[in-house]
């Protein structure tokens, strides 16, 4: 199996359709009706039934799907490793949840910019299940997110701890309180992340859909510019980490510490492939992200008094 054929079964997979994968790939249906057919022979294996609807994948099919994605994945890594030898700069690419980098600021993209000139820092704002797979496929270099990764699969150092926070508006009848635990929002109208994320699924799961506790959902985003909107215009509460609540203060909303026990928050990491050597740049991103946050006091989320 070359790289052509996973493309073309990758495309038809994807589509369910001859017709529809040919347009996607600029062939014509023919030449991918061959590669399937050539393609099938070779593995010995029916990879898609077709039916009055499309093509349905085999088991064999859904079985080797990931394996296509996989090495895929690697071809793109080989091809943009060749595209970056022919540049003067080596670019590390890190995929963090959202707003981390927007926490360390420009004044940290500058200071790592004047100490290694030679090395782009490119840097993708995504869920924390994302920014993982982008390791393990080779998409980037390193992922910054919340809570441990699995150790068989990958290494990690520990950034700072960010608690949960509960943002909302000051005329809010929760807002004099000293902080919120999950059972104060019974009634409550609810913005926050949605589930593609970690903290969604730890705390609304956890603490708020499974003991049934009636609340709102009004939305799940992490835009910030409607998650403040929705807060000035009392209509809901924004559950969050404080790394994030501290970059949008505004004198008419507040953030309480949120959480139960000892459950009130989780450590952001530093993350990269168990099996990966690190080159040079990434080793000098590292090493200087880890020294630069204890002597920027941005180790530790202080909150606005």
């Amino acid at each position: 199996m070359n790289q052509k054929q996973m493309e073309y079964f990758l495309e038809v997979y994807r589509q369910g359709n001859i017709q529809s994968a040919a347009d996607k790939l600029y062939v014509s249906r023919q030449g991918v009706s061959k590669m399937l057919k050539t393609l099938e022979e070779e593995l010995g294996q029916l990879l898609f039934i077709r039916n009055p609807h499309g093509l349905v994948p085999t088991d064999y099919a859904n079985a080797l799907l990931p394996h296509v994605q996989r090495l895929l994945a690697e071809y793109r890594s080989i091809a943009s490793m060749s595209t970056l030898a022919s540049q003067s700069k080596s670019v590390v690419t890190i995929y963090a949840l959202d707003h981390i980098m927007a926490y360390l600021g420009a004044e940290f993209l500058l200071n790592f910019h004047h100490a290694y000139p030679d090395i782009i820092l490119s840097t993708v704002d995504t869920t924390d299940d994302a920014a993982l797979k982008g390791v393990l496929e080779k998409q980037c270099n390193f992922a910054i997110v919340t809570g441990e990764a699995d150790k068989n699969r990958f290494e990690a150092e520990p950034l700072f701890f960010s608690r949960y926070c509960a943002r909302l508006h000051r005329q809010h009848p929760l807002a004099g309180r000293e902080k919120i635990d999950y059972a104060d929002l019974e009634g409550a109208r609810i913005v926050s992340k949605g589930r593609a994320y970690q903290c969604f699924r730890h705390n609304i799961d956890k603490y708020i859909l499974l003991p049934g506790l009636n609340v709102d959902i009004v939305a799940e985003t992490a835009d910030e510019m409607i998650i403040t909107d929705l807060i000035l215009r009392h209509q809901a509460i924004n559950l969050s980490y404080d790394y994030s609540a501290v970059l949008n203060n505004h004198p008419d909303i507040i953030s309480k510490p949120l959480g139960t026990g000892d459950d009130i928050g989780q450590t952001v990491y530093l993350v990269w492939d168990k099996s990966t050597v690190l080159t040079q740049a990434s080793q000098n991103f590292r090493s200087f992200l880890l020294k630069w946050l204890p002597a920027n006091g941005k180790d530790k989320v202080v909150w606005p008094v």
